[in-house]
């Protein structure tokens, strides 16, 4: 046990605790907590998705019952693990009448936040993603399990302290046939998996594998119940392949008792969001996964950044007419949030500062918002390549500046939901649905 290590662990003892944020990286804490028996009375998250449920066995709580909650135990703390949105969630403790001694930044002592894009290609080709969507010619493949091995053992040897990595960022993971044994790997180093999927996929026998494994977290991205709306968005997929596995998920964890956040992150659009959404959340329900919703963005960060200088593309042209917030609107409601920084900078970018980002070819990333390479690739091996020195190049960046000066940190980060929320109820909506 390190020094940063063990001034955590002291910081958590002995008090009562709870944890903002109940996806990836606060289920990594919780991992690391149980491994050292410290105790934690639960989560805290403002998606209704999570609260007033159960996650990994604790209650999550909405934050607005914090102050209930602290007249009852008048010691208690809170540890912020949102990663990337810190800054915002710490201005509302502020407002809430904690100081800043009643809360810790988890990122105070886990410095990085990592994702290893374990497959460089995906089965969809969705408008809103890059694979669907970019004309560029990128290199498409799979990292090797024994190059997966060194990337960890990297990770591990140069940061205090690591308790989740996520392996996905632009690709499919489960087209990964080592996956299994990835997440096998990461639960040897006591580090939480986070998985990420459309879950459009044919290989039952990998995602029974996969499952046995028991990883911490499984995001499955969709956009529909049915299948006008949802292959609409989700170009190539089959909703019906999807819920199938949605309920092989169910048998599985029944079966093996297995601990896995199944998050079923619906993507909203102008014609998905009435009968398709109710029949989706419906399902959910039944099989006990929980479902967030969030505003359906134009990704990558390059597309953004062509349609804001004048230069969309034709997909980008026909994505905007399905969104229910453009991108205008969208960094205008982020813009005016009470709880961010005055103005983002490299040098406070979440996306910039407290994550790396590894390809499946080795190849770093600026940040996650990024796909393009050439100047946007900061590293072309990160196995080569120190941490102080991938640091140091992303801040000579150029698109950092082009990012900042559109107000694109923001919007990425999808501040101040209840103005997006107003925007979008604005905007006609039509249900693709096949009862509708």
């Amino acid at each position: 046990m390190n020094a940063r290590q063990a001034e955590l662990i002291a910081q958590l003892s002995g008090t009562p605790v709870l944890i903002w944020g109940a996806r990836m990286t606060g289920l990594g804490l919780i991992r690391f907590c149980r491994t050292h028996n410290i105790a934690i009375l639960g989560f805290v998250d403002s998606d209704p998705a999570f609260s007033g449920k159960q996650i990994a066995g604790l209650p999550c709580h909405h934050p607005s019952v914090l102050p209930d909650l602290r007249m009852r135990d008048p010691g208690l703390k809170i540890i912020v693990a949102a990663s990337t949105k810190e800054e915002e969630i710490n201005s509302k403790l502020l407002e809430f009448g904690f100081s800043s001694s009643d809360f810790i930044s988890y990122s105070r002592y886990c410095d990085l936040f990592y994702t290893v894009d374990v497959m460089g290609t995906c089965n969809l080709k969705c408008l809103s993603c890059a694979h669907g969507a970019t004309e560029e010619k990128f290199p498409r493949g799979l990292m090797k399990l024994e190059t997966y091995r060194h990337v960890i053992d990297k990770i591990v040897a140069e940061n205090d302290l690591v308790t989740h990595i996520s392996l996905y960022s632009w690709g499919e993971p489960f087209l990964n046939p080592a996956l299994p044994e990835m997440v096998a790997y990461l639960h040897q180093h006591d580090i939480a998996a986070a998985l990420s999927s459309n879950l459009s996929i044919k290989n039952e026998a990998l995602l029974h594998k996969v499952m046995q494994q028991d990883p911490e977290y499984l995001k499955v991205s969709l956009s529909g119940f049915y299948p006008e709306a949802y292959s609409d968005t989700h170009n190539g997929g089959d909703v019906y392949l999807v819920r199938s596995n949605l309920l092989r998920l169910r048998h599985y964890i029944n079966k093996y008792r297995l601990h896995t956040v199944v998050d079923v992150n619906y993507h909203l659009y102008n014609n998905n969001n009435g009968k398709n959404l109710e029949r989706m959340r419906e399902l959910c329900n039944e099989l006990g996964f929980f479902l967030s919703t969030t505003y359906a963005l134009v990704m990558p960060l390059e597309r953004v950044i062509e349609k804001l200088e004048g230069r969309a593309s034709p997909t980008t042209r026909v994505l905007e007419e399905k969104l229910l917030v453009n991108i205008e609107e969208g960094i205008t409601a982020a813009a005016t949030s009470n709880h961010q920084p005055t103005t983002y900078t490299a040098d406070n970018c979440p996306f910039m500062t407290n994550q790396t980002i590894i390809n499946w070819d080795l190849s770093v990333p600026i940040c996650c918002t990024t796909f393009n390479r050439g100047p946007n690739i900061v590293a072309n091996d990160f196995l080569k390549v120190s941490k102080a020195e991938i640091f140091a190049n992303k801040q000579q960046a150029s698109i950092c500046g082009t990012c900042v000066r559109h107000g694109l940190p923001a919007y990425n980060l999808g501040l101040n939901r209840s103005r997006w929320e107003t925007v979008a109820a604005s905007k006609p909506s039509f249900d693709l649905a096949a009862d509708a």
